[in-house]
């Protein structure tokens, strides 16, 4: 039991660094972009765009999408890994903790679908 709950939350946490990680990265790519090249309008132009070709070649956007599903994955493990950790003490503590998981895991599922369908929807 120890080793699965010790499992879980180290898949929790590592999963949350990587999207962590991942979004700061993504953000020096992004600010880069974004960066004044002080060179002639022409020449600026053709430099905007090649970086502009790049990251949609690397796939950004794409990985940017994926930053909170990879974050919600480090929650679930958590929620799970404390789920279990607190079925070996008392009720009292475990069903409390229980329904403030089974919201925040609620919310999750909700705000993640709407935003899916909207997506879809469009």
């Amino acid at each position: 039991s120890s080793v699965r709950i010790n499992a879980l939350w180290f898949l929790s946490l590592t999963s949350s660094l990587t999207a962590a990680l991942v979004g700061i990265l993504c953000k020096q790519w992004l600010r880069n972009y974004h960066q004044d090249t002080s060179k002639p309008p022409k020449e600026a132009l053709a430099i905007r765009q090649l970086r502009y070709d790049s990251l949609l070649q690397c796939g950004i956007m794409d990985i940017l999408s994926a930053l909170p599903v990879l974050l919600g994955l480090g929650l679930i493990l958590f929620f799970v890994g404390l789920a279990d950790f607190l079925q070996g003490l008392d009720v009292k503590v475990l069903i409390p903790v229980a329904v403030l998981i089974a919201i925040s895991f609620s919310f999750l599922v909700v705000t993640t679908s709407v935003s899916a369908f909207q997506y879809l929807a469009f």
